[in-house]
Formats: C-alpha cells, structure tokens, sequence
C-alpha cells in the first residue's frame, strides 16, 4: 500500500520549485559562473598590479575602502589607487583564490623588490564588477625592521 502523505520538508521544498520559471534556475547558475569568472579576471589583475604597477587594468567603486594592518582607512577610487601604486612586488606567488558570492580572497606570497617573503591573505568585497572593499591580513614585521 503506498502513502499519499509527503514529508513535511519536502512538500514545501517541491511547491517552491514547481512555482519557480524553469529557465530561471538555469539563468541563475549560468550568472554565477559568468560573476565568478569575471571575479577571478578581477582579482588576477589586482594582483598583476602588485607586480606590474598598472592599476588601471582594476576596476574600484568609486567609495572602494582599503584597510590593512599598516595603513588605512583609505577611502575613494583616488585615494586606493594613488596608494597601491606606492606598493610593488618582485614577484606574488598566488596559493589560491576562493569566491563565494560578492566575497573573494587571495591567499599567496607576497616577494617584495628587496627579496622579503610575507605570506598574506586578502580580502575582497566585489559589487557590479568592482571592487568594494579590500582587506589585506598579514604578518607587518618583516616589513618594519
């Protein structure tokens, strides 16, 4: 004999679904690893401006905030920019980078001009395709001796 009683979580679950467009679920995944993608491309070139100094290739909110354990609040499109192009890398070695959603990180080792190794982890706040917020964590002292 079969049950035409549903389990309780379920019922819900299924009557959300069937009411949703069925295009949509697809739209929405295609969306997410289209942002993704286009956070990665993003976050790639932060880091090439470590390296490189050309900043331009970022794209900033224009109220984006940098706060690090050395300098900050920065706050303005101006303002980030004109300080990032004071900061330069012989070399980032990038571990990994994790998105989820409108966050980003970027764990890797920073190599300053002098041979310094910092390993840092930054992170980011991503809004239409800018970034919002930047956050970087790291050990100072090597930097301050």
């Amino acid at each position: 004999m079969t049950s035409s009683r549903c389990h309780p979580i379920l019922a819900p679950l299924l009557a959300a679904c069937v009411s949703l467009p069925f295009s949509g679920c697809f739209k929405t995944a295609d969306q997410s690893l289209q942002q993704r993608d286009s956070i990665a491309a993003l976050l790639d070139a932060y880091v090439n401006g470590y390296k490189t100094g050309d900043w331009a290739r970022v794209r900033f909110t224009p109220d984006v905030i940098f706060e690090g354990p050395l300098k900050g609040p920065i706050r303005g499109e101006s303002a980030v920019r004109t300080f990032l192009s004071s900061v330069r890398a012989k070399e980032v070695r990038v571990k990994r980078q994790i998105i989820d959603g409108e966050f980003a990180c970027v764990l890797a080792d920073f190599e300053t001009i002098e041979g310094t190794v910092v390993p840092f982890c930054e992170f980011f706040r991503v809004k239409d395709g800018q970034i919002a917020e930047i956050r970087p964590y790291f050990d100072p002292r090597p930097l301050i001796r």
